[in-house]
């Protein structure tokens, strides 16, 4: 049998995709009419939205609808029903980060935008980290419904499951990945409906996932002293995420301590450990990080790639209407959108704001880069023997990094010699 093209199964894609867009719009039109009795304006009276909600709202709900990872449930095939009227939902969201952070405040624009689209019929409570239940409890409270959604990452499971933290911030991309392609590769390699599969089946919870807020690389990290070796880390007790990083970096022999960012300035100034890593340049100096340690490293491998989720409580989402599943879908791609660009601007002020207080940054030395991709992949060799489904979305993983890596980082070296033509001086040397 003749193979179809890649044309021949884009283009119902795409005019699928195409058709659930219009019924979002058709939807939120049909709302705000209802509600003024006038034509639809542009107008948002509450401080309006400066950033643009994507088209294509790339079916979150299902496996990604990739060539060689099957149509599992797409949601192209089901019936969007646009509702002028109908039952208003108001609900709570817990974040894992504290409300100083920028990606608490992308929760926050998220739900404001859900307001807009629905008409007023999605109205979220966003609340930081500790509100309701601590960051590390955010699964457990999305799955008894006492906050029916969180935002946290997924790693914050790998008590549950090694394999969660494969969906967020492995070390160095898990198979090689960066960020955009781990995008890709949950929205058209198979990787939501392996993620809905951690949940459902593996850790055994009523939740569904969705991919939120990229933010990395995350940064290696705060030091007391300038680090020129692997030598120079190894026994330091140092603050690190839960999960596949914290592993890797015990391989590495750094004695690493997963704690709340809450936890970490109080445990530097008792000397509980002597560095540290967050989340970024912007975060770190949120946390005041900055105020207790002087040595920053911008390179991370442990977490390259970094990507948040949104966590529904599974009953309370089969019970919205289709129309608001979808709106929620897509202003959570708009989300990632923001989150991308929001990154580059914020991240680039908070590390110029650095080095004019006085802060030490550096480049991670080379050495790091062989040591801990080997601690990792012996970290991961382990996992794959003790754990099938780790092994399968490791496998996963794998395929789609060698279908597209090689075209991806010959785009990336484009940019990386045009960046170089610019600023000589400074790409590649220490900031």
């Amino acid at each position: 049998m003749t193979k179809p093209s890649a044309n021949s199964v884009e283009q119902p894609r795409r005019a699928s995709r195409l058709l659930r867009f219009l019924a979002v719009i058709f939807a939120t039109a049909m709302i705000a009419a209802a509600c003024t009795g006038d034509a639809v304006t542009s107008d948002n009276t509450d401080g309006g939205d400066t950033s643009t909600d994507s088209g294509d709202s790339g079916d979150s709900g299902d496996s990604g609808d990739s060539g060689d990872s099957g149509d599992s449930g797409d949601s192209g095939d089901e019936e969007i029903v646009a509702t002028q009227d109908g039952e208003s939902f108001s609900f709570q969201v817990q974040t894992g980060v504290p409300a100083s952070s920028v990606y608490h405040a992308e929760i926050v624009e998220w739900g404001e935008r859900l307001s807009r689209m629905s008409g007023g019929r999605l109205e979220a409570e966003v609340v930081p980290s500790g509100a309701v239940v601590g960051a590390l409890e955010i699964l457990d409270a999305v799955d008894a419904d006492v906050v029916p959604v969180g935002m946290a990452w997924s790693n914050y499971w790998a008590g549950k499951n090694d394999a969660a933290a494969l969906f967020s911030n492995p070390p160095v991309g898990s198979t090689g990945l960066d960020q955009q392609s781990s995008l890709a590769w949950m929205y058209d390699g198979g990787g939501l409906e392996l993620y809905q599969r951690l949940y459902t089946e593996e850790i055994g919870v009523n939740v569904k996932p969705l991919p939120v807020c990229p933010m990395g690389p995350d940064p290696f990290g705060w030091f007391n002293e300038p680090i020129t070796s692997v030598a120079d880390v190894q026994d330091l007790p140092f603050r690190s995420p839960p999960g596949l990083p914290g592993l890797t970096f015990s391989e590495l022999g750094v004695d690493a301590i997963a704690m709340g960012g809450g936890d970490i300035v109080p445990s530097a100034e008792s000397g509980i450990i002597e560095g540290a890593e967050w989340i970024s340049p912007a975060d770190d100096r949120a946390l005041g990080l900055s105020d207790v340690w002087d040595n920053y490293y911008l390179q991370g491998l442990h977490q390259s790639t970094d990507i948040g989720e949104l966590l529904f409580n599974l009953e309370w989402w089969d019970a919205l209407p289709s129309d608001l599943q979808e709106m929620i879908m897509v202003a959570t791609q708009a989300t990632i959108v923001d989150c991308q660009t929001l990154s580059i601007t914020v991240n680039a002020d908070a590390v110029a704001e650095y080095q004019e207080q006085g802060i030490s940054i550096w480049n991670t030395p080379p050495e790091f880069y062989d040591a801990f991709i080997d601690a990792w992949n012996k970290v991961a060799a382990d996992l794959e023997a003790e754990d099938p489904f780790f092994a399968e979305v490791r496998e996963s993983q794998k395929a789609y990094a060698d279908r597209v890596m090689p075209f991806r980082l010959t785009i990336t070296e484009l940019y990386q010699e045009i960046g170089e033509t610019y600023y000589p001086e400074k790409v590649g040397e220490n900031p």
